[in-house]
């Protein structure tokens, strides 16, 4: 699922700076996918509950696995909207910002694969630096945001683009914070604390 999803991002900032529609609206199909692992996760996880009624670190690792798997549906979903703005921007002349939303986009899918390996290694150490990662990530994105503020405010034409561009540095932003969930549940499980990183 995590690599299902890892791809839909790489493939929607292909999409967006490519301008490749046919490929945007592939991600949107393919979501699908991720949705159902989703519901097959969730249902082998409450039967698992149901039928070894787990105490302890089992309990926590079947909880956990649970929250992760919404953290990734949601972050597939945040893949399928910026796809929805790539097609949008068809009708645009492309925007210079969107060369920062790809370098950014590349921090983003980073963490998303080290959080997954943070989590299948239980690795405390691994979840803590991958939320701290997200420094990086809020860091491009209040650049990109005041890039693009000054842009609309300048040239009036580019609003709606700029508008749009917005919208994926947002979407990219979130999938930065579902990160750092995912790293939160990866120490609970491990600890039985709940903390929060970022």
């Amino acid at each position: 699922m995590a690599s299902l999803v890892e791809s839909e991002i790489a493939q929607t900032m292909q999409a967006l700076s490519h301008r490749d529609t046919v490929l945007a609206q592939d991600v949107i199909t393919k979501d699908g996918e991720v949705n159902e692992l989703q519901r097959s996760i969730r249902s082998h996880c409450i039967a698992l509950m149901a039928l070894q009624a787990p105490v302890a670190r089992d309990l926590r690792e079947l909880v956990t696995v649970q929250l992760v798997i919404n953290e990734l549906e949601r972050m597939g979903d945040h893949a399928v909207s910026i796809s929805k703005q790539s097609m949008r921007l068809r009708e645009h002349e492309p925007l210079t910002q969107v060369n920062d939303l790809v370098e950014m986009a590349k921090i983003v899918r980073e963490q998303v694969r080290d959080c997954i390996q943070a989590f299948v290694d239980v690795n405390v150490r691994l979840a803590r630096d991958v939320c701290a990662k997200d420094d990086e990530v809020d860091h491009y994105y209040r650049d990109i945001l005041g890039q693009l503020v000054q842009l609309m405010s300048t040239e009036p034409s580019k609003v709606a683009p700029a508008t749009s561009l917005l919208f994926v540095a947002h979407d990219l932003e979130r999938i930065g914070d579902r990160v750092t969930n995912i790293g939160e549940d990866v120490i609970y499980m491990v600890t039985g604390e709940i903390e929060e990183l970022n």
